[in-house]
């Protein structure tokens, strides 16, 4: 059997959700083939698949343009929405052309719908995977009465739900944004289960370090006023920023030998923003690491009530302004979350076992 899986590069959530899944495949099924399509980097490719993979760098699926991790550029994301519906069968005869040659079994899109009307146009059968679809996020942002070319614009958001609707089989993993209830196939949340490393981070940090922060942000770059970030007896922290910025007291994540997630599992304070990936890999953690979460607003995005709901019923968690990441309101929310309790330790079961089972007993008994 081959799968095909299709996935978007708007961040890193989708690819990390697409490669737990993956590795579930190869886990149970070493024999299928692995093709991905995608603009996601080999290097983040390999750094989360445990297996042997073809990897065709083309995509037409750009999600939403963002002005920052936190922030959509809506009015770009418009236009490039009314490019696409404008080329729609271009780019869904460029992706044919693909999956003609390749030939799957089955095409799984983590979200794209070009992919998605390419496959079902060569009678493919379709799987989606993702905790929300892309019309949602453009009826939330691009379909307000004041935004240019509004018919085009209903016309674009009718042609996704059209697609996403036809899907064969349609996996939300908890937490999602409930889409078309009827045919959502609900599993687990979905994420790689963070391993610790075999040697303590603390030994490669400076001497009196007791506390680690790791700034969590995703695929998106976002620069940092650390110049401004409070300084706080033993705490280090770990962040993705140029060198220049660094004190002594910080660490770029990069150049430490850990993976993200070995760093993920080892920090005692997470600051990130909503989304999928790195909410699901912290409830995961939570089952035996003490860790702590710091959010920043992100109150537009539809996704972010869901997400929030999720992981604050795990882990202590606070919701912040970008404003407050400065010293004084920096470290008043530290302690805030510090007096926090510890929820009750839940359940966690893996969504991409529960996805791998029932998708496969459904294409063999196809």
């Amino acid at each position: 059997m081959h799968l095909c899986f299709s996935i978007t590069a708007h961040g890193f959530g989708h690819a990390a959700i697409s490669c737990a899944v993956i590795n579930q495949v190869k886990e149970k099924y070493p024999n299928i083939k692995i093709t991905v399509l995608s603009l996601v980097s080999r290097v983040y490719l390999q750094s989360r698949l445990t297996c042997e993979f073809e990897l065709i760098p083309l995509g037409n699926d750009f999600g939403m343009l963002m002005v920052s991790p936190v922030e959509v550029d809506v009015q770009a994301s418009a236009l490039k929405y009314l490019s696409l519906y404008d080329n729609w069968q271009k780019a869904v005869e460029q992706e044919k052309l693909i999956l003609e040659q390749i030939k799957p079994d089955c095409l799984i899109s983590n979200i794209s719908p070009v992919s998605l009307d390419a496959a079902m146009q060569l009678n493919i059968p379709t799987a989606s995977v993702a905790p929300f679809n892309w019309a949602q996020i453009y009826q939330a942002y691009c379909l307000k009465p004041e935004q240019p070319e509004i018919n085009k614009a209903k016309s674009i958001f009718d042609k996704m739900v059209s697609i996403y609707e036809k899907v064969d089989f349609i996996y939300k993993p908890l937490p999602s944004v409930p889409f078309t209830k009827e045919k959502e196939i609900q599993v687990a949340s979905i994420c790689d289960h963070p391993p610790l490393p075999s040697v303590p981070l603390l030994q490669k940090l400076p001497a009196g370090t007791d506390k680690i922060g790791l700034v969590a942000l995703g695929g998106l770059p976002m620069r940092l006023d650390l110049e401004n970030w409070p300084h706080i007896t033993g705490w280090h922290w770990l962040v993705d920023q140029n060198a220049g910025q660094l004190r002594d007291d910080m660490s770029q994540l990069t150049e430490l030998p850990f993976s993200f997630l070995q760093l993920l599992s080892c920090s005692d304070l997470i600051l990130t923003k909503p989304g999928y990936g790195t909410y699901c890999e912290i409830a995961a953690i939570a089952k035996y690491q003490k860790v702590r979460v710091i959010s920043i607003e992100r109150p537009d995005w539809p996704e972010t009530p869901f997400l929030n709901q999720f992981l604050s019923a795990r882990v202590p968690f606070v919701e912040i302004k970008l404003s407050q990441l400065s010293n004084d309101s920096l470290t008043t929310v530290i302690k805030q979350l510090d007096r926090l309790d510890y929820p009750r330790i839940q359940a966690c079961e893996d969504g991409a076992v529960q996805l791998v089972i029932h998708l496969l007993g459904q294409l063999n008994n196809g």
